[in-house]
């Protein structure tokens, strides 16, 4: 943000030497595929079998936690645009601010875990449970939302809608009745105790990038294919463990810091006025309160204590890459 255009961007000609544009698109384009290495490789350590063995204390939590951030945001949006007039810009999308607001993502919830070292602790298992059925749940309405606004804004017809859905369902069934299968397959082909071959890394690699690229084509985000690839990597070694082990610190020390670093620098602080920032923010605010108590109070139900409660409410409330992403993605439905 320091060297974006709100500060050092400002001063004649260094804006143009720190940020040419050429080597800005290459660092960001590099900076996007580690967003999607990223939330592939939180989907492959992420045991999608979980769900099947929940009970009704992380359905209950995962509900809540989603479902009265929602109504809250809204409420609030309905109010505050009493005060707006219906031609600003702001009137029209606070009702999308309001929702994305209160969405919660199971990747940014198991990345908070695994840097406190909670995921294996009760309150992570806990977590990491309820935040999947949030996120599966929060998935779905966002990508209504998404292609309806899309249907409206670029006058797609009902067909062209139905279209995108039925790839996206193909994709799902891509990637479960046959990319996984091929990736049972290297694994039954590997030596117990042996690395995979360098060819089943590369082919994991290709399956990756078709995904993302199937994804972007159909008029899905283009990290929806990888998250689904993520989710359906079989975990432990030899497959899921040694992908973890050879893109780990290269997406994290690497690539993550390129991303946060592209989307800072295009923010400009002059766009940021009083009045909007007085309307937006009371929405946020009650957002994470609703995420808060949406945790909170199933829990104290369950007989879980106020600290654990307190505890788990905060980690479900924490935002993330996701987030930034959901935001950066909004640009293109005003």
């Amino acid at each position: 943000m320091l060297t974006g255009p709100s500060i050092l961007g400002q001063i004649k000609n260094l804006d143009k030497l720190l940020f040419a544009p050429k080597p800005f698109y290459v660092c960001e384009a590099i900076s996007l595929y580690g967003t999607l290495l990223f939330l592939f490789l939180m989907g492959v350590k992420i045991d999608i079998s979980v769900l099947m063995r929940l009970g009704k204390k992380n359905w209950a939590i995962g509900l809540c936690s989603c479902v009265l951030p929602l109504i809250l945001t809204i409420s609030s949006a309905l109010v505050l645009r009493q005060i707006l007039t219906p031609e600003t810009d702001l009137y029209k999308n606070l009702f999308y601010i309001a929702a994305f607001s209160s969405t919660g993502s199971f990747q940014v919830t198991a990345s908070v875990l695994e840097d406190f070292k909670l995921l294996n602790s009760e309150v992570g298992r806990l977590a990491i449970s309820s935040c999947m059925i949030n996120g599966f749940i929060s998935a779905v309405w966002q990508g209504v939302v998404v292609a309806h606004q899309q249907r409206v804004i670029w006058k797609v017809d009902i067909i062209a809608s139905k279209m995108m859905a039925i790839s996206l369902l193909a994709m799902v069934l891509i990637i479960i009745c046959v990319l996984r299968p091929i990736m049972s397959w290297m694994i039954r082909n590997t030596p117990e105790g042996k690395p995979l071959k360098e060819s089943y890394i590369v082919a994991i690699y290709l399956m990756l990038l078709t995904c993302s690229l199937y994804s972007e084509v159909s008029g899905e985000h283009y990290i929806v294919g990888p998250v689904l690839l993520g989710l359906t990597v079989p975990d432990g070694p030899p497959l899921g463990s040694g992908l973890v082990e050879r893109l780990q610190t290269l997406t994290s020390a690497l690539f993550m810091p390129l991303f946060f670093f592209s989307s800072s620098a295009k923010f400009k602080l002059s766009l940021v006025d009083a009045y909007g920032f007085a309307i937006v923010q009371p929405v946020a605010i009650i957002g994470f309160f609703g995420k808060l108590l949406g945790t909170m109070l199933p829990s104290l139900y369950c007989k879980m204590s106020l600290t654990d409660s307190l505890s788990l409410g905060l980690i479900m409330s924490s935002q993330g890459i996701t987030h930034l992403l959901h935001l950066q993605s909004l640009q293109y439905l005003r």
